[in-house]
């Protein structure tokens, strides 16, 4: 009795200690229908990006919490830091042995959480910049030719629905391989596939080239507000 106990729990520990990458029975017609979907939304930017040469877009140059030469320094460092850790770990994966997947998975949770902390910080650095905004207006930002509030208002539309992405791959990793997010499918789809395609097609019907004007006038801009000046 002894013995056939402690040969079930080996096989269960056996079982536990099985690596996979999701734990059921992908869809087929899903896969199919979004690998169709991300593939239209994906040449349509292309083309648009082409046809309006928006090889940049900057949300915003001034009010915010950091300098403007520090913008893209930071964000992008963050986004190039993340990358590369998800990266490592993914490659530290394909090693195939139960402890490399282990550690790769370690390390890509290291990545999401420094994706999501410096994309939250965006996100905060976004929401400053319209506080400042509302509260020491420059003349620009009452020209109704400029529709930078519509833009900025899909700028929040689309950073919550890559945050909320960012956030269901970090509790998926934190859950464990043997997880309960990676017993369904549909999660996959509802918080990923879905949120990611929709930031997606927003940028394609409210294209940032819309504001080129905005960026196109170079020099900075003074925040005017009670008779009193600001330097950017």
């Amino acid at each position: 009795m002894s013995s056939d106990s402690s040969s079930s729990s080996n096989n269960n520990n056996d079982a536990a200690a099985v690596f996979a990458f999701y734990r059921y029975d992908p869809s087929m017609a899903g896969a199919v229908i979004f690998t169709i979907l991300f593939a239209i939304t994906t040449i349509w930017h292309i083309v648009q990006l082409c046809r309006t040469q928006t090889w940049f877009f900057i949300p915003f140059v001034s009010h915010a919490i950091l300098r403007k030469k520090w913008l893209t320094k930071v964000f992008v460092t963050g986004d190039v830091l993340s990358f590369f850790l998800q990266g490592a770990g993914g490659g530290i994966q394909s090693s195939g042995s139960l402890s490399g997947m282990q550690t790769g998975e370690h390390i890509i949770v290291a990545g999401l959480f420094v994706q999501i902390f410096f994309f939250g910080f965006f996100m905060l650095t976004a929401g400053a910049f319209d506080r400042k905004l509302k509260k020491y207006p420059i003349p620009r930002c009452r020209d109704p030719s400029i529709p930078w509030r519509k833009h900025l208002n899909i700028l929040y539309l689309t950073s919550f629905l890559i945050m909320v992405r960012s956030v269901f791959r970090l509790i998926e990793y934190l859950q464990g391989n043997d997880g309960y997010l990676l017993h369904h499918e549909v999660f996959l789809y509802l918080f990923d596939a879905v949120l990611i395609f929709s930031a997606m097609a927003v940028f394609n019907f409210f294209h940032p080239s819309e504001i080129t004007q905005l960026l196109g006038g170079g020099g900075d801009y003074e925040l005017q507000g009670g008779g009193n000046k600001y330097g950017v």
